[in-house]
């Protein structure tokens, strides 16, 4: 099966060089913006969280729980939506 990565891998060989990690005050931001209209009392907790995020990968760790306050308040459909922006920023 042809998938984007295999084609990917054949014009864009792995030279050695790791794409550079996503900047962590640019995740934060989305994650804040992402929660921006969830009441401030069910957000307060992911807000903690996500200012004491020390990698950009800890973000990975979050989805489920960011997921879980958007869609209590906007609906799954949503939430899949808005996690769709941030998983675009952690490739």
């Amino acid at each position: 099966m042809v998938t984007f990565q295999s084609i990917r891998k054949t014009f864009l060989p792995n030279s050695g060089v790791r794409p550079a990690a996503p900047d962590l005050e640019a995740l934060r931001e989305l994650c804040f913006t992402l929660l921006a209209d969830v009441p401030a009392s069910d957000r307060k907790a992911m807000l903690l969280r996500i200012e004491n995020m020390r990698r950009a990968e800890d973000t990975w760790y979050l989805r489920g729980a960011l997921f879980d306050v958007i869609s209590l308040f906007h609906g799954e459909a949503t939430a899949r939506e808005r996690l769709a922006t941030l998983d675009e920023q952690l490739r």
